[in-house]
């Protein structure tokens, strides 16, 4: 099977990942991975397959299931997927894992059209993608949001701040709902977006090894 070569940046995600992993197994602890495109999390997934140290949940958020065919998406199923790496023995399931390490939330009366795209929002009031699952568009007012619980709060206090939309509401969605198939929107920034962060990351001394 060709394996295909991992480039510098995910070559050190994966050393990351992999070290998450030794974590989890000598501490007996739950470590969580970002979110990933699903090229990477495939690596992931057939890096941890046969490894009996470590348990590796790939999780979507919103009672979904990784796509085999993420250019192909069915109803069910989500693109950007996270890991939750523990210890075998803990004896936590897949489903307690999602719920603890993805939040869904659904924003109300938002103008889809004239707003600011979500990965721009979200980046605008500090939340890195890294903490973002699938951002799922189901019409013309209604978004769901897939994050990292760490970020919710931070999401429904300040995201609607961004967007264009009168009495636009955020709420945080049960576990048990069932996230609705949509169009997904790209995990993209704008290139002035792009700039301010990195002229921002060197502001604060910020220095990327290669």
């Amino acid at each position: 099977m060709h394996r295909r070569t991992l480039g510098p940046l995910q070559s050190s995600l994966m050393a990351d990942i992999e070290a998450q992993a030794a974590t989890a197994a000598d501490t007996w602890s739950i470590e969580a991975t970002p979110f990933l495109a699903p090229d990477v999390a495939a690596q992931v997934e057939e890096k941890f397959r046969e490894r009996g140290d470590v348990v590796a949940f790939r999780v979507v958020g919103g009672r979904r299931v990784p796509s085999e065919t993420p250019e192909d998406l069915s109803s069910g199923e989500g693109i950007r997927s996270r890991f939750v790496l523990m210890h075998p023995d803990l004896g936590l399931d897949i489903a307690t894992a999602e719920s603890e390490y993805c939040t869904v939330i659904r924003a109300d009366n938002v103008n889809i059209a004239a707003s600011n795209t979500f990965p721009n929002a979200l980046a605008s009031i500090g939340v890195h993608l890294d903490n973002v699952g699938d951002i799922v568009i189901e019409d013309s007012s209604t978004a769901y949001l897939v994050v990292d619980p760490n970020v919710a709060k931070q999401c429904l206090r300040l995201l609607s701040k961004e967007l264009v939309g009168v009495g636009i509401s955020l709420t945080v969605c049960e576990d048990s709902e069932f996230m609705p198939h949509g169009e997904i929107q790209e995990m993209k920034l704008s290139r002035i977006l792009e700039r301010q962060i990195e002229r921002k990351k060197l502001e604060s001394g910020y220095v990327q090894f290669a």
